[in-house]
């Protein structure tokens, strides 16, 4: 039963997200224009943090289930649910944007539907600047929900701050490629686009992904929580882990050293 209010949480959420900001791009763009549609995003996601975090802890994204499942913070069993949910709301929502659009002359989904792409022939930056964003502004999010789902932020700040984190993005990044940083919500509007969106889709499932990880290893790196809690332990990591915690040692020796000569 739990995972069923999982699955229906993540769907409702998901849902929300793709009709604020996606719909906002297809069918407000022209009036709210390029920072109107980030806020539209970051405020979707608050509004779902603070209905659905309750619940299912308002993943809406299977970058950001990836890293709350490596560090063990969700069960294996309950990813199924997350994962299923999101794509179903992705589609809900993309499919009530449609209907709204649809009846709106000239309108085409495979000229705009907020889809992500990369490269000049579709008026975006290059695929190496892609690559860029979607792994380092994926790892940004993913750093900010963990940090954020840590003791040291009540739910209610965790919530705002997570949906600033969104809008801050999507102000730099929609000119490089429309961004992504969530799988599901790049998937449901390159199916209802087709052509190059659907041809690019996996670079925006791949590389957000990837990005959930690094975000993983940053909050590693800055926070007391144990490489060897999560599911990321290997021998080559700890070692890593190990050595640069002698090298930090070693400066912060060198710190006090320098500063007692000062005293």
């Amino acid at each position: 039963m739990r995972d069923v209010k999982i699955l229906v949480a993540e769907l409702v959420g998901t849902m929300i997200l793709v009709m604020g900001g996606p719909g906002s791009a297809i069918l407000a763009a022209d009036r709210i224009h390029m920072a109107g549609v980030a806020f539209a995003f970051g405020l979707s996601l608050l509004i779902a943090a603070y209905t659905i975090g309750p619940i299912s802890g308002c993943h809406i994204n299977p970058a950001v289930t990836l890293a709350m499942w490596v560090t063990r913070k969700i069960p294996t069993r309950s990813v199924p649910a997350y994962i299923i949910g999101q794509i179903i709301g992705a589609f809900a929502g993309a499919s009530v944007i449609f209907a709204i659009a649809n009846g709106i002359d000239g309108f085409s989904a495979k000229n705009n539907f907020a889809a992500n792409a990369w490269g000049s022939k579709n008026g975006f930056y290059p695929v190496g600047s892609m690559i860029v964003v979607e792994i380092i502004f994926t790892a940004l999010l993913v750093f900010v929900v963990l940090s954020t789902t840590s003791q040291k932020f009540t739910a209610s700040q965790g919530g705002v701050v997570i949906g600033l984190t969104l809008t801050l993005i999507h102000l730099v990044t929609i000119p490089v490629d429309n961004t992504s940083v969530n799988p599901v919500r790049s998937l449901a509007t390159a199916v209802f686009q087709r052509g190059d969106a659907l041809e690019q889709i996996w670079a925006f499932i791949l590389f957000p992904l990837v990005g959930g990880l690094v975000g993983v290893l940053v909050w590693l790196a800055v926070d007391d929580a144990r490489l060897e809690d999560t599911m990321l332990k290997s021998d080559a990591l700890i070692s890593v882990r190990n050595e640069m915690t002698k090298v930090a040692d070693s400066v912060e020796g060198a710190l006090d050293k320098a500063g007692d000569r000062l005293d």
